[in-house]
């Protein structure tokens, strides 16, 4: 029988431990910005165009004019979480740090919510690195695409707080992880759009989980939970809407043809799923001059025969790692009746496999029925599913890691020669 202080104890080690893995990791990927006088350097949210956001704040939370092109033109700033730090820290703090703060936050959040669930912390290390730090959430750092960063920090504490709110059926919680889930759409409305599809039915299976819950429990949580969400998001989704509307109406009166391709030109080629386990396969990214990418995803409709447009672009990498995909498929196959974790493996196994599909695109033939969806027929590039998607095969990498681990561990608990641990 374990003695509870030791098990304690072994928890805080775990837990320091993995705090200095993501520590690590955050101070590896970004040491070459510790030099002074060093400036990360992105292709969007680019210095010029940061320092110009900057010098609009904080006037410009509350809408104002910039003179700055021309007769100059009206503006109006989000006030979320990145253009408040925009506002807050010095200029050159934040272009260097803004990407490893938000990736460091959300892995803390993300195993705050996994340790909830009842998973190790190698496992939640394992989730944190997987979701964060390769793929499309950590290669969009060059990019730049600060706001999607701001996203994957909300999801995660989303998750952390609606369980909280589930656990104790405290509306308070359920106000506050409606917040969280309302805050990722004054960052990028169209992104958060796509989390919410997976983020928003989760908050059903958590509480189909929850003991003893009844439907007054269910609306006295996710009542305040839509409200919440509803206030922050409503504004910033109807604007973004808006914006896209203005962008593609004249296209939809000339030509739908036209419209459609527009929308779905940055789709994920099925093809090019090859980079999840075989990293620069396709090239790592466009005008790289080691490894040009030499895929198809970004190419114009008839580029073909026109040679005219794109002919491909694409500034990030979607490596995952073998080993993430063989945990998530052993998470997937361990998911049998009567395990005690079936109900959540199976959502985030279909949650993976839909937003796969549909970052096809225009490859995958039914994108055509959800692009008939009010609002989704307006945002453009349906790769951006592969980001949620890569957040759903992580929290699946960590229940696959922990039912390998228990599935090589001795009657007394201890772990077998057979079977190491690892991260």
């Amino acid at each position: 029988m374990n003695n509870p202080q030791t098990v304690r104890n072994g928890d805080r080690l775990e837990r320091i431990l993995f705090l200095a893995v993501i520590l690590f990791v955050l101070l590896a990927v970004f040491r070459s910005v510790l030099a002074p006088g060093r400036f990360l350097f992105t292709s969007d949210d680019n210095i010029g165009d940061l320092a110009m956001r900057k010098s609009l704040l904080p006037g410009g939370f509350l809408g104002g004019w910039n003179d700055g092109a021309l007769l100059g033109y009206s503006t109006v700033v989000s006030p979320g979480w990145t253009h408040m730090l925009l506002w807050l820290m010095p200029l050159r703090m934040f272009i260097n740090w803004i990407h490893g703060l938000d990736l460091v936050l959300a892995s803390l959040a993300l195993a705050a919510f996994l340790r909830r669930r009842d998973l190790s912390w190698p496992a939640c290390a394992v989730a944190a690195l997987t979701a964060f730090w390769v793929g499309s959430n950590f290669t969009l750092t060059y990019a730049g695409h600060i706001m999607k960063f701001g996203i994957l920090m909300w999801a995660a504490v989303y998750m952390w707080l609606l369980d909280r709110a589930v656990e104790s059926g405290r509306p308070a919680l359920a106000v506050l992880a409606g917040g969280a889930l309302g805050a990722m759409f004054l960052e990028q409305a169209d992104v958060a759009l796509f989390f919410a599809l997976v983020l928003g039915p989760y908050a059903l299976v958590r509480l189909s989980q929850a003991a003893g819950a009844s439907w007054r429990k269910w609306g006295g949580l996710l009542g305040p939970l839509l409200l919440s969400a509803g206030l922050i998001a409503f504004y910033p989704l109807w604007e973004n809407y808006r914006a896209n509307v203005r962008g593609v109406a004249s296209m939809e009166r000339e030509n739908p043809a036209e419209k459609w391709a527009y929308v779905t030109q940055w789709s994920w080629p099925p093809e090019e799923s090859i980079d999840f386990i075989a990293p620069g396969y396709m090239g790592w990214r466009s005008g790289e001059p080691e490894g040009p990418y030499w895929g198809r995803m970004g190419r114009s409709e008839g580029w073909e025969k026109t040679r005219s447009g794109f002919q491909n672009f694409k500034l990030e990498n979607q490596y995952l790692g073998a080993i993430p995909i063989m945990l998530a498929l052993a998470a997937l196959l361990g998911a049998r009746a009567g395990s005690p974790r079936r109900m959540e493996v199976v959502f985030w196994g279909a949650a993976a496999l839909v937003t796969l599909l549909l970052s096809f695109g225009k490859h995958f033939p039914l994108y055509a029925v959800f692009y008939q969806l009010p609002v989704i027929n307006n945002i453009r590039n349906p790769n951006k599913f592969l980001q949620v998607f890569q957040l759903a095969v992580a929290i699946l990498a960590a229940c696959g890691f922990d039912r390998v681990l228990s599935a090589g561990r001795e009657p007394d608990g201890s772990i077998k020669k057979s079977s190491a641990r690892f991260v």
